[in-house]
């Protein structure tokens, strides 16, 4: 079949498409990790990006391009998640912006998208990196762009085109970038944007759907206050806010009519589900005429109710109490956690290796704490454009301290002062963190060679300041192997933080063979109870 033309009904279907086949293989793609450490989520983050711009797209069928691509964009801004989930939410970002008004796209209009996609994905990116998944995505708009000026070109060729380009591109990254050579592997990224294009081919060449995006990660956000996500807005236009599910085995439920009777009942209506049971969400000054309709057409189950005003208003009393600026970190661990909220985090979101969160828990984290300004710590490179994101987002004014560590976040947060302001504090807090040394010690997923050195599956990694710097048998020989080669006679305190599997007897048995070799330093042990990282050590 010929397809000229790429409405929203189809964009739609072709970003479904795409998101089914990059769930298929992020194993894959995780895999395709440069360091052989457990914290390959490459493959991981794009999908569930990927997921986030289907189930946009699944909300309401539009049928202009521009619209539809305008939603995709917000759905795959909000679940973006790692570095390589932000990128692949400004290439939808980018190409949205180009079909901005446009009913449909020809094959030429869709080619350009792609290429606009490409400008606004690099601008991104404070210092691009080619041989990644911006080098991938460029060459594959140009080979687009290619078939696109051909006559007779169709949406299937376009698409083709860009698969091929992708696919070409991607088997030349290790020759743009040594380290990707030397560790055998082609860009992570950058396959999965080759997946991303396979699966709109599928659809092209006949293919079908059948995915299921309802279910999402969620990441839990630890707070130290009970304030909530309800802006105070005065006096609301619609007081009760109803929700419930609806089941009919007996009949099919229609979700259109239950839509269009509720479209002039109030705002913020969600009517999803299908023909044996739906969820129906509204803000609404009359919830009885609401769960009236509703009860002719099955039962109602989990009804709830509440009273928005008399939370507004209680919100409203409790902002007299909001502090000027609030922080907000990430970490994983209870033992880490709770040492971020000893130190005066208001929030912490549970995320680091294998598990960054996304825009969205970073904007509600924002929402939810009693401050007028804010600050968030990453602790983690790979979660850094996520937070940037939503700072852009955010109506609250926020600052990044760009944290890369754990230690670095604890180092950052001694140099806050409430009484400085935001940007100063921000200034303040990355030349603290900056100022220390950070020990991770891991262990090997895979039998590998990096910077001459041939690792094998199981064996402990040291990494200092995200380099590998050691390898041996046991945690303990490559902390002490660490620790005797990067201290100095300049510092005067190391802090180590043990992990999930390290026992306490361990870890103290640890802290005294150091005491003893290192007695012009002191020592502190702190339980961190992280995952995947025997210990964090920070030299200072």
């Amino acid at each position: 079949m010929k397809i000229e033309l790429v409405d929203g009904h189809l964009w739609a279907k072709l970003v479904l498409a795409s998101s089914r086949c990059l769930d298929e293989k992020k194993n894959i793609v995780d895999t395709l990790n440069v360091f052989p450490v457990p914290d390959g989520d490459t493959g991981t983050n794009m999908s569930l990006t990927l997921a986030s711009a289907a189930r946009a797209a699944q909300k309401e069928p539009v049928e202009e391009i521009g619209e539809m691509a305008k939603k995709i964009s917000y759905g795959a801004l909000m679940g973006a998640r790692g570095n390589s989930g932000v990128i692949l939410s400004q290439l939808f970002a980018g190409f949205a912006k180009a079909a901005e008004k446009e009913q449909a796209l020809t094959p030429i209009k869709f080619a350009k998208a792609l290429e606009a996609a490409v400008k606004t994905a690099y601008q991104a990116v404070m210092n691009p990196v080619e041989g990644t998944i911006l080098t991938v995505s460029k060459e594959a708009a140009k080979a687009a762009r290619k078939a696109a000026k051909k006559k007779g070109c169709q949406i299937a060729d376009v698409v083709e085109a860009a698969y091929k380009g992708s696919l070409v591109t991607l088997e030349k990254t290790p020759q743009m970038l040594p380290v990707l050579k030397q560790a055998g592997v082609v860009d992570a990224g950058g396959q999965g944007l080759v997946y991303i294009f396979e699966g709109m081919l599928r659809v092209l060449k006949g293919g079908e759907i059948d995915f299921d995006f309802s279910a999402e990660t969620e990441l839990m956000i630890d707070t130290n206050n009970e304030f909530h996500a309800h802006k105070f807005v005065g006096e609301l236009k619609y007081r009760y806010c109803t929700e419930f599910i609806l089941r009919n085995k007996e009949q099919k439920i229609e979700l259109e009519k239950i839509r269009s009777f509720l479209a002039d009942k109030g705002d913020c209506l969600l009517v999803v589900g299908n023909q044996e049971a739906g969820k129906i969400h509204i803000h609404t000054n009359h919830p009885g005429t609401v769960l009236e309709f509703c009860t002719d057409m099955g039962s109602l189950h989990d009804i709830k109710i509440d009273n928005m005003q008399e939370q507004t208003d209680e919100l409203q009393h409790g902002m007299n109490d909001a502090k000027d600026i609030g922080i907000i970190c990430t970490a994983v661990g209870t033992g880490m956690s709770e040492i971020f909220k000893s130190l005066g985090v208001d929030a912490v979101i549970s995320g680091g290796q294998t598990m960054n969160p996304s825009t969205q828990d970073f904007i509600e984290a924002i929402e939810n704490i009693m401050a007028a300004e804010v600050l968030l710590l990453p602790n983690n490179s790979n979660i850094i454009l996520a937070a940037q994101q939503a700072a852009k987002v955010s109506e609250k004014p926020c600052a990044v301290v760009q944290t890369k560590t754990i230690p670095q976040g604890i180092a950052a947060l001694m140099a806050f002062n409430h009484e400085n302001e935001l940007d100063f504090n921000k200034e303040k807090m990355e030349e603290a963190s900056k100022k220390i040394i950070t020990i991770e010690i891991t262990y090997a997923i895979r039998d590998s060679e990096y910077e001459g050195r041939r690792i094998k599956k199981d064996q402990i990694l040291g990494m200092v300041d995200g380099k590998l710097e050691a390898t041996g048998e046991t945690a303990v020989q490559v902390v002490e192997d660490t620790i005797r080669r990067f201290i100095g006679t300049e510092h005067e305190l190391v802090t180590v933080y043990y992990g999930d599997d390290v026992t306490e007897d361990e870890a103290r048995g640890l802290l005294e063979k150091l005491s003893q070799e290192h007695a012009d330093v002191d020592f502190e042990l702190h339980y961190g109870g992280q995952p995947l990282y025997f210990y964090m050590i920070s030299i200072e």
